[in-house]
């Protein structure tokens, strides 16, 4: 650390929301020209010191120092003035501005009367080059994909040439090209000094980028590692962020796939998107689908859900002909999606956890005139208590739950069904270490017990390397490549990815 200088110290920390302790004593130190990572399960505090940092919240205790001075901003844009910006897991884009104006929203330089919108669209243009060429800066916000207007969110933050930098969670929606582009140009802002907090739950990222790391648990810190001086341990890391020091292994090798074919996929075509897919899915097993993000992955989920009335292949569930053009066609036939965006996707948010997990019964046949609550009630118990979903009741909404407790939400909701095959969509982006070990586990153990049978697509290689038993890899709406043993390895799914083999 020689060299840098404190930017920030937030020492004793304390915030209560309610009943609820977010931050007991928490600590943090970040320093001019590092990148400090901050790890630590969904609910560690992580975001509520970020915020607090910035002013969305006020501390109940402790005292946060800038640049050598005792700060408590009131409000990010007193924040900003004083030169620490913000990326928040929830965009503050405007989605009927293009992205050159919702970069420079606040920031905007006059010429006499008017706005100079010349000057503002070389501005954002530069900052948009480094991170993701070719995006058109007049495109509409509402246009572009999540990965773009998470771009445009950070470019926005950059735009304002902070001295502190706060990134929560920015990469939860990128491809890895645009991770790239991210982590090099977080390199040139600490190399003029800018000091960074980066936060993910993708631990490799914090271990490529970062030069230390803080993980919180419990709203404290509980471990600080310079990787310079103590090396970069994962299950280290792991273990701090978790509490716990045994390994979770996944028992791959102790499952048997039978010959048994649950699904076959025959030419399935959807617009540009998909072109003449055809696998088999076995009884048991685990097919994952991998390859660069954006070429028809999550469309291919979409269309065996049945989310697309255009969409056109010979399927065959249980060697029977079915339809995969609704939603009711899949769920009537047991193929069940957990989708990867819960908040767009999967979730009533503001209703309850009891509400969220009966819902799909709702729709079934032969529902009776009155719903049986009790009943119900009983089965979201079991639920409750099957993924160690953390709520002080079922009656919670579920917008105050976790991520990573909404994400077991949505996988919870399919327990009491009969599954055919669950259709997993990138089921722990944006979920802590914790969180995805005890859906991985439970999914693990409904394969071997049950014999059920997943589609598994992941972003995060790491997850389809450690669970699946074929590995499909997709470029440009085709399956280019299928992969088996041990050759789902990171190497071979990058290579196969981009086309190098």
């Amino acid at each position: 650390m020689n060299g840098t200088v404190k930017v920030l110290e937030a020492t004793g920390i304390r915030k209560h929301f309610g009943g609820v302790i977010a931050l007991s004593n928490a600590n943090l130190v970040c320093r001019s020209g590092r990148i400090s990572g901050l790890l630590g399960a969904n609910g560690s505090g992580k975001s509520t010191m970020s915020k607090i940092i910035t002013g969305v919240y006020s501390a109940d205790a402790g005292e946060i120092r800038y640049n050598g001075k005792p700060v408590k901003y009131k409000s990010p844009n007193e924040a900003r003035q004083d030169g620490i910006a913000m990326v928040f897991q929830n965009l503050s884009l405007v989605a009927d501005l293009n992205v050159w104006q919702n970069i420079v929203l606040g920031e905007e330089e006059n010429k006499g009367l008017f706005l100079n919108n010349r000057t503002a669209m070389e501005h954002s243009r530069e900052i948009v080059d480094q991170l993701l060429p070719g995006l058109d800066i007049r495109k509409m916000v509402h246009e572009l994909n999540p990965g773009e207007m998470q771009i445009v969110e950070i470019a926005k933050a950059i735009s304002e040439n902070p001295k502190l930098l706060i990134l929560d969670e920015p990469t939860a929606a990128l491809e890895q090209a645009q991770v790239k582009s991210l982590f090099d140009t977080m390199r040139a802002l600490v190399k003029k000094g800018v000091a960074i907090i980066f936060t993910s739950h993708r631990l490799w990222e914090a271990m490529e980028i970062c030069d230390d790391v803080v993980v919180f648990r419990n709203g404290e810190n509980v471990a600080g590692i310079d990787f310079t001086r103590d090396g970069k341990d994962p299950e280290k890391i792991i273990g701090h962020i978790t509490g716990e020091t045994q390994k979770s292994k996944v028992e791959k090798k102790g499952r048997t796939v039978s010959d048994e074919v649950v699904l076959r996929i025959q030419n399935l075509n959807y617009g540009r998107f998909l072109k003449s897919i055809s696998f088999k899915l076995r009884k048991g097993e685990i097919l994952g689908i991998g390859g660069l993000a954006g070429q028809g992955q999550h469309e291919l989920m979409l269309a065996l859900a049945g989310n697309y009335p255009g969409a056109t292949c010979d399927a065959e569930l249980n060697g029977k002909k079915i339809k995969l053009t609704r939603p009711a066609h899949a769920i009537r036939n047991s193929i069940l999606l957990v989708p990867g965006d819960r908040q767009l996707e999967g979730l009533f948010l503001t209703h309850s956890l009891f509400t969220n997990i009966i819902f799909p019964k709702l729709g079934l046949k032969h529902q009776p005139l009155f719903t049986p609550r009790k009943k119900y009630r009983e089965e979201c118990q079991g639920v409750i208590d099957a993924l160690s979903i953390v709520t002080h009741n079922m009656d919670m909404p579920v917008n105050s739950l976790s991520g990573g407790n909404q994400q077991k939400v949505i996988v919870g909701k399919w327990l009491s069904f009969d599954t055919n095959v669950l259709l997993l969509a990138d089921p722990a982006k944006g979920v802590d270490v914790g969180a995805k070990r005890d859906l991985y586990d439970y999914i693990v153990g409904q394969v071997k017990k049950n014999k059920m049978s997943v589609i598994l697509y992941a972003s995060d290689n790491e997850e389809l390397i450690q669970y699946c038993d074929r590995l499909m890899i997709m470029y440009e709406g085709q399956v280019v490549a299928t992969l088996e043993g041990e050759d789902i390895n990171d190497e071979t799914i990058v290579t196969t990815s981009m086309r190098v083999r």
